[in-house]
């Protein structure tokens, strides 16, 4: 393998001086070149032809009068099949996983690496999660994905005249091609899959080979394809795609979805594995999501389709990347990409929150939050903030060395939100999800209870505006038996007038949100016997009798 790499360096070095930068012109398979001054047919003959016998045929063809003397800026076409070519070589730009090189005359594999040169005949093999990028002589990019299995059926070039043939057939997978525009060449880049031909001269476009199904996807980015499949051909512009299939002709082109909306997808991530929500989906729609770490996606780090709008990628450590996304229409054919960047900031992992619970109504004006411990942390960054996206931040506390504090300034009685981030050597982390609490009012007591008009009054403290109460009443202190359960807007409660004895009633607010805060402390009530009761009752007539 090291030798074979060797030479072929050497090889592509001597192709490079191959390359002319003269300016030539296509017309269907033919080469244009534009006569200089000094130029004759037979100096241009030997130059770029395979031999002299040809000037004849080129003098005929572009019908000379004079092959020693021609104009400066005449145009003299020449078939591509009779200028001289050699040998090209692709190499392996990037590799992604797993891969390998399948050598067509001796059937052995060995492990494809980046750097190696491929030749006529060899077959490219990827494994799951796996990708390879190839780069060709005239600047021509593809990218093999996962699963599939590539061959080079020919790879030549012309001499001096900058002109290239491709052909490459695409057995089973997924590419994607840039393919290097040159609308002056009689270039030639074609990709075959079991089920249909695809022919370019400059456009990046993606194919798909699919055994399982015997059919074939295109999907056309930019420029124009060729797709022929059954004796039939056709083309398909930028933004178009088709599908052939076995003993089928391709379908009309079919208009690729737009580019998704991308706005609301945030371009700083804080949790691995990475997790996002795209906009719905209609019905038998879906997405595909690639990750890379370069704006060209020459390394795809993750490449996957999804049925929905959830996404879920794979852990990846923290860094600079790019996301590109499309759509699937319910053909299967992969829309236009919407791409950007992110950041990646998931380490260190912010500690679990323990105190306060979530929710939680917290009396204590200056309460004390815990979390837990990381012995690899080196400090915690605390803050508190009366919303949920801390725009305005109460406490912040950027380097505390515990897990754990108290506040040093009272809260006032609301909600507000708290969040732990963990800190080591590398700086700060993301921070934990918000956690709610509250300061809360205590429960309201109950004022010594009135007897009127045989019925039981409790009457309370009035709590915050909109806040309701819910009242019971027990025979025990663990409530285990209510007599009663009410919920009330207004701080007073008639109930019918029990009989004698102890009883125990609590109290605690419903807040207009619907937060239900903890029960007062029990409170004890006598309800006195019938004598008593009277005696109360005719308490203020015997006071004015008295009078």
């Amino acid at each position: 393998m090291h030798n074979r790499l060797g030479v072929a360096h050497a090889i592509v070095f001597a192709v490079c001086l191959f390359v002319s930068t003269s300016s030539p012109k296509v017309f269907s398979d033919d080469w244009v070149y534009s006569v200089k001054e000094g130029d004759n047919l037979w100096d241009l003959t030997v130059d770029y032809l395979k031999n002299i016998s040809y000037v004849k045929k080129v003098q005929k063809l572009n019908n000379i009068q004079d092959p020693w003397q021609m104009s400066p800026g005449t145009e003299i076409r020449i078939p591509a099949k009779w200028l001289r070519s050699f040998p090209m070589l692709v190499r392996v730009e990037n590799i992604r996983g797993q891969a390998e090189l399948i050598d067509e005359k001796t059937g052995d594999s060995s492990k494809l690496i980046s750097g190696v040169l491929v030749i006529v005949g060899d077959t490219i093999r990827t494994g799951e999660n796996s990708s390879v990028v190839l780069g060709f002589i005239d600047g021509t990019r593809l990218s093999l994905e996962e699963n599939s299995e590539l061959k080079v059926q020919f790879l030549g070039g012309y001499e001096y005249t900058g002109l290239t043939d491709s052909r490459l057939y695409l057995k089973q997978g997924r590419l994607e091609t840039q393919v290097t525009p040159r609308k002056d060449t009689a270039n030639h880049f074609i990709i075959s899959t079991p089920v249909s031909v695809t022919s370019v001269r400059g456009t990046d476009y993606r194919v798909s080979a699919e055994p399982q199904n015997e059919t074939s996807k295109t999907e056309v980015l930019e420029g124009g394809v060729l797709v022929s499949s059954s004796d039939k051909a056709l083309l398909i512009p930028h933004g178009f795609g088709t599908i052939a299939a076995v003993d089928r002709e391709p379908i009309p082109p079919v208009k690729l979805l737009d580019p998704p909306s991308i706005e609301d997808v945030p371009r700083l991530l804080e949790r691995v594995p990475v997790q996002l929500k795209l906009m719905d989906l209609p019905k038998d729609q879906g997405y595909r999501v690639q990750i890379s770490d370069t704006p060209q996606f020459d390394n795809l780090l993750f490449n996957k389709p999804f049925s929905s709008a959830m996404i879920r990628t794979v852990d990846l450590p923290d860094g600079k990347y790019q996301m590109r996304v499309r759509g699937i229409d319910k053909n299967g054919l992969e829309g236009k990409n919407s791409q950007f960047p992110f950041v990646l900031n998931a380490l260190p992992e912010p500690p679990f929150l323990l105190e306060p619970k979530p929710g939680e109504g917290i009396l204590e004006e200056a309460p004390t939050f815990k979390w837990a411990e990381n012995k690899a942390n080196q400090g915690y960054h605390f803050q508190v903030a009366e919303t949920k996206d801390f725009t305005e931040v109460l406490v912040n506390i950027s380097n505390n060395t515990e897990t754990g504090l108290t506040l040093e300034k009272p809260l006032k009685i609301g909600k507000f939100y708290w969040r732990v981030a963990a800190i080591d050597q590398e700086g700060d982390g993301p921070f934990s999800d918000p956690q709610m609490l509250r300061r809360i009012l205590p429960a309201p007591k109950i004022e010594t209870p009135d007897f009127e008009n045989e019925n039981l009054v409790l009457r309370f403290r009035k709590g915050l505006p909109g806040q309701k109460y819910q009242v019971q009443m027990a025979e025990d202190e663990n409530f285990t038996v209510l007599l009663v359960d009410e919920q009330i807007e207004e701080p007073k409660l008639e109930l019918p007038m029990p009989d004698s004895g102890e009883y125990f009633v609590r109290i605690r607010t419903i807040d207009p949100d619907g937060f239900i805060g903890p029960f007062g402390v029990p409170q004890v009530i006598e309800v006195p016997g019938m004598d008593l009761y009277w005696f109360l009752v005719l308490l203020p007539l015997f006071a004015l009798i008295a009078l």
